[in-house]
């Protein structure tokens, strides 16, 4: 059965479905707006500006190639909400007081983080390094010499220390071994390596290999020349005056049997001597034949 928008049920889904979203996304973006303000309470605001996009002026410093950043979609599926077993018919809606502390930390705390599944950060088009987009930042408004720029160098080795480190199976660079940091890092197998500067795409190229190749079939027929006015009126005079015309009438199967049999009694009235042949009538179809009786001979 279809419900309405006014359903009590659907109601407490959305609810369910609205308690993910603050959790997961309007949380921890009102934390970090809380710490900016923070930070400019206590006066460590440091200014950050939008590094320029490298396709459009690849030869600035503060120039980096932007990444597509893909993170994990959140699963509103009913068997993974929290609070989607509690959205029944019948269900009450006042709790005592330890079902209602316990009620709010399922709806609260029981959901997953945000997770980046791939991409993300910047290239710096000069270096061809991978880096955040905090630093990248950073880096922007050293450049273009943002208010607060000396301390912008330790914002970003604080940065790049932690970018590296927030990384999968990274770590500082300062705490690794020496020999480690000397040897290269093997290529990874079966992956795509996002760490090599992008190629700008030549939009012009399929053009100009769609002009030099041949069109296809256009040698294997000839084309017909057109007919002048002339032509064509006579070609239709002609086929107007074939279809006008009658057409002469088929004999009959038994009347072509009797023509063929008349032609052939002449020849066989010669031959006997007692058979006379009458000419067919156009209205009549039959022939007739008269036969000489036979003389009678008087005994002696």
């Amino acid at each position: 059965m279809a419900k309405s928008i006014r359903s009590k049920i659907k109601k407490r889904l959305r609810t369910a479905k609205r308690q993910r979203i603050d959790a997961m996304i309007v949380v921890p973006r009102l934390k970090e707006h809380h710490e900016a303000l923070t930070r400019v309470a206590q006066g460590r605001t440091i200014e950050t500006r939008k590094p320029k996009n490298a396709f459009k002026y690849p030869k600035a410093p503060d120039a980096v190639f932007p990444q597509h950043e893909i993170m994990k979609p959140i699963d509103f599926r009913a068997q993974n909400l929290p609070m989607a077993g509690y959205a029944f018919r019948g269900n009450r809606r006042k709790y005592d007081a330890d079902q209602a502390e316990f009620m709010t930390q399922v709806a609260t705390a029981m959901h997953p983080k945000m997770e980046r599944l791939a991409g993300g950060g910047a290239v710096l088009a000069s270096t061809g390094k991978r880096i955040s987009v905090a630093e990248a930042e950073l880096i922007a408004a050293a450049v273009q010499g943002a208010a607060g720029s000396d301390q912008l160098a330790a914002a970003s080795v604080v940065a790049a220390a932690a970018a590296e480190a927030s990384a999968p199976g990274g770590a500082p660079e300062a705490a690794r071994p020496a020999a480690a940091r000397s040897a290269p890092e093997p290529a990874p197998e079966g992956e795509a390596d996002t760490s090599r500067r992008p190629v700008v795409k030549d939009a012009r190229r399929q053009q100009r290999a769609a002009e030099h190749r041949p069109r296809p079939k256009s040698g294997a027929t000839k084309k017909r020349g057109k007919r002048s006015a002339a032509e064509a009126t006579e070609a239709y005079r002609a086929a107007a005056a074939t279809a006008a015309a009658p057409a002469a009438p088929k004999p009959a199967a038994p009347q072509a049997a009797a023509l063929q049999e008349a032609a052939a009694a002449p020849a066989r009235g010669a031959a006997d001597g007692d058979a006379e042949m009458t000419p067919v009538s156009s209205a009549g179809q039959s022939m007739k034949v008269k036969k000489k009786a036979k003389r009678k001979t008087k005994a002696a």
